[in-house]
C-alpha cells in the first residue's frame, strides 16, 4: 500500500512541477494577495527568458561571420541568381505590357507611361538647357576651331561648284530658253521700236552671246577670287553672330520635341514599353541572364560583404527574438515543447513514481521489523 501511494505522490509531484512551468498563465489573485508559484514559471519569467534568448540568438547563432561563410561559399547566392533567372525568363514571356504586369501585381497602374513622360521631359529639358546655353554666345565662341579652319578652307571649292554649276546651267536647254525670255521681256518692256530691235536681234541669237559673255566672265580668276572673298566675308561675318539671330525660339522648341520623341521613340527598351513583353524581350533575354543579372549578384555579394556587421546591426536581431517571443501565445508554445519532448517527460514522470514506489517499499519494511 505504501508502494502504491508512494507512486502516485512522486509521479503526480513530476507531472505537476512539468505543468507548473507553463501554468497558469496570469497570476491568479485572492484579494490583492498574489497566489504563491503563479503564474507558472515560463510566463513569470518570459521577458527574461526572451531577453536571453535573443542575446544567444545575436552574439552566436545568427551572427555575421556566419553570414560571410554562407556567402563565401557561394551556395547561397548561386541558389538566388538561379531563381531570379527563372523569374526573369517567366516575366519575359508574359502576354502583358510592362504597365499592366506592375498595375496586376503592384498595383501600379500607369508607372511606364509616367516613367517615359518624365525620360521625354529630361531629355526634352537637357536639350533646351544646352540651347538656352549657346543660342546668345556668337559661334566662334564654342564652335571648335579645327572646325572653323575647315569650313574656311572649303570656301575655295565651293566658290568652284557654284561658278561651275552656274556654267552648266547657261550652257543647257533650260539655261539657253531662260536667257533667250529675258532678253525677250527686256526689249518688250522698252516699247515697239526696242521690241523690234529685239526680234533683230533674235537673229543674231544676242542672248547666245550674252550667254558666252556670262561664261567667260565665269571662268576667269579674278571672279573665284572675287566670289570666294565675298564667301569668306560671309562666313566671319556669320561666325560674329549668335545662333539666336538665325532662330527662332518657337521653332527650336519645335524641332527639339520632334527630335526629343524621335529618340524615345528608337530608343531600345524604352521605345518598346507599350508592347507585350514577349514580342521583345527575346532582344535582351540574353544580355539580362548572362550579363546584367550577374553583375547584379556579385555587386550584391560585395556590398553584403561589406556591410553585413552594421546591417545587421541595423536590422536588430535581438529586438526582432525578443518581439516574437514575448508575442508568440504561451498555449502553442507549451503545446510545442510538450510534444517535441512527450517521451522523456513521460520518463521524468515515470522516474518519480518509481522513486516513490521505492520509498514506500523501505517505509513499509522499516514499520514492519522496526517499530
Amino acid at each position: 500500500m505504501l508502494m502504491i501511494i508512494g507512486a502516485i505522490i512522486g509521479g503526480g509531484t513530476n507531472v505537476i512541477a512539468i505543468r507548473m512551468l507553463f501554468r497558469p498563465y496570469q497570476p491568479i489573485m485572492i484579494g490583492s494577495f498574489r497566489l504563491p508559484f503563479t503564474p507558472g514559471l515560463i510566463p513569470k519569467r518570459r521577458g527574461e527568458i526572451a531577453e536571453s534568448l535573443g542575446k544567444t540568438v545575436e552574439d552566436h547563432l545568427v551572427t555575421p561571420e556566419g553570414i560571410q561563410e554562407k556567402l563565401n561559399d557561394g551556395v547561397l547566392l548561386k541558389e538566388i541568381e538561379e531563381r531570379l533567372s527563372l523569374a526573369v525568363h517567366d516575366l519575359l514571356q508574359d502576354e502583358r505590357t510592362l504597365d499592366e504586369w506592375l498595375d496586376h501585381h503592384l498595383e501600379k497602374k500607369d508607372r511606364m507611361v509616367q516613367l517615359r513622360a518624365s525620360v521625354e521631359k529630361g531629355i526634352e529639358a537637357k536639350l533646351m538647357s544646352v540651347f538656352a546655353d549657346y543660342k546668345v554666345r556668337p559661334l566662334k565662341e564654342w564652335m571648335p576651331l579645327t572646325l572653323q579652319e575647315q569650313i574656311k578652307t572649303k570656301i575655295p571649292d565651293v566658290s568652284n561648284n557654284i561658278l561651275k554649276k552656274a556654267e552648266d546651267y547657261l550652257q543647257s536647254e533650260d539655261g539657253k530658253r531662260q536667257m533667250d525670255e529675258m532678253v525677250a521681256r527686256f526689249f518688250q518692256s522698252k516699247g515697239s521700236v526696242t521690241s523690234m530691235f529685239g526680234r533683230m536681234a533674235n537673229r543674231f541669237s544676242l542672248s547666245s552671246t550674252i550667254s558666252r559673255e556670262i561664261i567667260r566672265f565665269l571662268n576667269e580668276r579674278h571672279t573665284k577670287q572675287l566670289l570666294t572673298k565675298l564667301l569668306i566675308n560671309e562666313w566671319e561675318a556669320v561666325v560674329e553672330k549668335s545662333p539666336s539671330q538665325f532662330i527662332e525660339d518657337q521653332w527650336m522648341e519645335e524641332k527639339v520635341h520632334k527630335l526629343t520623341m524621335a529618340i524615345v521613340g528608337q530608343a531600345p527598351f524604352v521605345g518598346e514599353w507599350g508592347q507585350p513583353m514577349r514580342a521583345w524581350s527575346i532582344k535582351y533575354e540574353k544580355v539580362i541572364q548572362e550579363t546584367i543579372l550577374p553583375s547584379i549578384m556579385a555587386s550584391a555579394s560585395t556590398i553584403l560583404s561589406r556591410y553585413i556587421k552594421s546591417m545587421i546591426r541595423k536590422i536588430g536581431i535581438r529586438e526582432i527574438v525578443v518581439a516574437e517571443v514575448n508575442q508568440f501565445p504561451l498555449a502553442r508554445l507549451e503545446y510545442m515543447l510538450l510534444m517535441i519532448a512527450k517521451r522523456e517527460l513521460k520518463m521524468i514522470a515515470f522516474l518519480g513514481a518509481l522513486i516513490g514506489a521505492l520509498v514506500g517499499f523501505f517505509q513499509g519494511i522499516v514499520i514492519l521489523f522496526f517499530i
